[in-house]
């Protein structure tokens, strides 16, 4: 693909646009990108930022559906307790829980280190930036990919309220309300919360139940108190809770000897994955929550010294999180194995900085501004999973599919066959405890010269301790009197005994960064930006063996070229960024037969284009809003790399110069909006045109993981109160009923069979909302 030319169009027609004169003019968009209040058009990284309101009309409700709007940007919510995140080709694949995080999440400015605090109830939402590429100068760690930072509705200074109802098919119904504002000149609080549930489209035929059918409760307090006329403290509690009918997988691709087998449980097994019909017998279960506190605290020395507008920031942060599930391991109606899994998660933060201004630095610069500070992350990480063996494994050991999988001891299968007859809760269990404690410096300043230069260095210095304890045990029980003569569950998975304890690593990481901007004109600029990110190392929390458990910290250097503009009056904003990214050490996961476990590959590439445009035309009533991304990541050296199963277990493959898996080449898209003025009201009818490019699903590019390119419409209409007292919307997501898979990858216990996971198909959806 040729990048170049893409940004030179982009820009030629920018240029042309600037001749044709238009009335209308588009609000500034600020964002905390640099950790300071800035208008998007000045930050020099490639960052989309959407509008809390947009979502609420667009009938957003997680960062899911939000991904879409948002180009080189996918995210997985099927798993709540393990999204799968990724920014421009990578990011955080969370089915082995030891896999650090790619894509941070930040929350009213607070760090949060687990990837399953994205699926947490997202509810008055003020704001969502997405920051592409290393973030580590102002982040941290675990930035490598990106970071989504999300800003909650503050406690505004006149009193408010809101509430939005929403209905809609397959039992989908969502309250969201908010309420709150100043009670005085010093003391102000908002409360807010969501509830919500789906009936899911997923139908279990053999339990008679739908799965992934979500249900959602949260609130939040938050409080404003104002101690002096130089003083903000801002205090926030958190609770969110989800329960889900877990997991939504269908099989896919049954040969005739897996067929034959599973019949003999259900004789309507079938293996369509776009039919939303699935058949297994263990009614599983997800449930999550979380409990998080933050203190804000902002005081303004205004001027001292040499510098002005001098202010601190104090932000404290304390949060627990638990997931706990169950689930068939083996997708089908045979008792076969079951997934048993509770995790717990604590976490403390701590982040001190400055930020100011001053009159360049020792006579360099015309100006400058700064942030600068410290940052503490403390985390305990508890694991308790184990797979359980269910009273259909004898049955299977004499299968097809089980020959192939024991390969040359297939020999001992009868034999294993009368033991599994003889034990009962034949299980190989995983333990493991992890601490965190990390410290790092940071800071970045802003040189300005003149009117159109603008200079950007930055440097994070970052030092990191993990303590870790690792235990695996196989254990059963004997159905008659007399011990078990073996257990079956470690032959199964190539299992033994271990126990490691008082494991550590420290890690050090220098992430400097440094942009140069250009002001052609006062509404235009370019920029070139060099930065880098790192992603610690860790140990592997799903091990069946205890050995090769340590593997390495990812690093990753990004060169962006861009420019940002407003043309036409100030009515139209089109940002452009051309990237290269190259991933040294990159992380991934390699499936075991059960589950992931995580290496290293040598090095990787992603590059490409981004562009996001916001257009009020000429014709008043026509608004256009679009994103356009172009994505080019394949692996530079990744031999070893895992081979489909239909080409044998275990074995290997050479991926260099091959794609990358979740990094479709092309996504667009263009959501045009016409408003009319009825009688004193306003009528909106908004149409999204959503496209996603080819893309495979599983890291070993089996092709039946590969997705072909889609493109999906949604549609709404709104009917706005002129006060902006009410709004009624109707709306169809996937208008057209496009089936597609969010995900294909192997299934586990028969090979050359797949577990598919859809995507919803269409959904019509209707909500009221009042405000006052």
């Amino acid at each position: 693909m040729n990048y170049r030319n893409s940004l030179v169009w982009s820009l030629l027609l920018a240029s042309v646009a600037t001749s044709v004169q238009a009335q209308r003019v588009l609000e500034e968009i600020v964002v905390t990108a640099q950790k300071t209040k800035q208008s998007i058009q000045d930050v020099p990284i490639s960052v989309t930022a959407v509008d809390g309101e947009f979502m609420k009309d667009a009938g957003i409700s997680d960062l899911k559906e939000l991904s879409v709007y948002v180009p080189n940007v996918r995210i997985d919510a099927n798993d709540p307790g393990s999204p799968q995140i990724f920014v421009r080709g990578f990011g955080t694949n969370t089915f082995n829980p030891s896999f650090e995080s790619s894509v941070g999440f930040v929350q009213d400015e607070m760090f949060f280190g687990r990837a399953a605090y994205f699926t947490e109830a997202m509810f008055d939402i003020d704001r969502v930036e997405v920051l592409r590429g290393p973030q580590g100068t102002l982040f941290g760690k675990n930035t490598v990919s990106g970071v989504f930072s999300v800003s909650t509705r503050p406690v505004d200074e006149d009193f408010s309220g809101d509430v939005e109802l929403r209905a809609g098919e397959h039992g989908e119904q969502r309250i969201e309300a908010g309420i709150g504002g100043m009670f005085n000149n010093w003391f102000g609080m908002r409360l807010s919360g969501v509830t919500s549930e789906k009936d899911g489209q997923l139908e279990n035929q053999f339990l008679n139940r739908f799965e992934n059918n979500p249900e959602q409760d949260a609130y939040r307090v938050k409080l404003a108190i104002l101690p002096t006329a130089n003083t903000d403290i801002e205090l926030i509690a958190v609770e969110s809770d989800t329960t889900i009918n877990y997991w939504p997988k269908q099989l896919a691709n049954l040969d005739a000897d897996t067929r034959d087998y599973l019949d003999d449980f259900d004789p309507q097994i079938e293996d369509d994955p776009e039919d939303f019909t699935t058949s297994y017998n263990v009614d599983g279960v997800l449930e999550k929550g979380s409990r998080t506190y933050i203190g804000k605290l902002t005081h303004s020395f205004g001027e001292t010294g040499s510098l002005y507008n001098l202010d601190t920031v104090v932000v404290l942060g304390k949060t627990d999180l638990f997931v706990e599930q169950f689930q068939d391991l083996d997708v089908s109606p045979s008792d076969i194995a079951t997934l048993v899994n509770r995790e717990d998660y604590q976490q403390d933060t701590i982040e001190w900085r400055f930020t100011g201004d001053s009159d360049g630095l020792f006579g360099l610069g015309s100006s400058m501004q700064f942030v600068a500070g410290v940052f503490y992350f403390e985390s305990d990480y508890q694991l308790d999973a184990g797979v359980v063996l269910g009273r259909d494994v004898d049955s299977w050991l004499g299968t097809e599919d089980a020959r192939q999988l024991a390969g040359d001891d297939a020999p001992l299968l009868p034999a294993l066959q009368v033991a599994a007859q003889g034990t009962t809760n034949d299980r190989f269990d995983f333990d493991y405890v992890q601490n965190t404690k990390a410290l790092a410096l940071f800071g970045q300043m802003t040189l300005n010269f003149g009117e159109s230069w603008v200079v950007t260095p930055g440097l994070r210095i970052n030092r990191e301790t993990k303590t870790i304890d690792t235990k695996g045990t196989e254990s059963c029980e004997s159905t008659t009197p007399l011990p078990p003569a073996t257990c079956v569950t470690g032959f199964l998975l190539g299992a033994n005994n271990y126990d490691h304890r008082d494991l550590e690593r420290k890690e050090s990481d220098v992430s400097p960064k440094l942009s140069v901007m250009y002001y052609l004109t006062e509404d235009v600029n370019v920029f070139a930006t060099v930065s880098k990110g790192f992603k610690s190392g860790g140990y592997n929390s799903i091990s069946f063996t205890g050995e090769d458990l340590e593997f390495e910290d990812e690093n990753a250097t990004t060169f962006e070229i861009g420019t940002k503009g407003s043309y036409l009056n100030r009515s139209l904003n089109v940002n452009a960024t051309i990237y290269r990214t190259e991933y040294d050490n990159l992380q991934v996961l390699a499936f075991n037969g059960v589950f992931f476990d995580v290496s290293n590959a040598a090095t990787a590439v992603s590059q490409g284009l981004e562009v996001d445009w916001q257009w009020l035309t000429p014709w008043e009533p026509l608004a256009i809003m679009g994103s356009l991304g172009l994505l080019d990541a394949y692996y530079e050296d990744y031999t070893g790399a895992p081979a489909p199963v239909t080409q044998g277990v275990n074995t290997r493959q050479d991926l260099s110069d091959e794609t990358i898996a979740f990094a479709p080449e092309s996504s667009l898209m263009l959501s045009p909006t016409l408003t009319f003025t009825v009688a004193d009201n306003l009528l909106n009818l908004s149409l999204d045109v959503i496209h996603q490019g080819e893309q495979f699903t599983d890291t070993d590019l089996d092709p039946a993981s590969r997705v072909p390119a889609n493109t999906k419409l949604n549609a709404r209409i709104a009917l706005l109160d002129g006060d902006e007292r009410w709004t009624l919307t109707a709306g169809v997501k996937n208008l057209t009923d496009k089936l597609t898979q969010n995900q294909v990858v192997d299934s586990v216990f028969f090979p050359g069979t797949y577990y598919a996971q859809q995507n919803p198909g269409r959904q019509v959806y209707g909500a009221v909302r009042f405000n006052w």
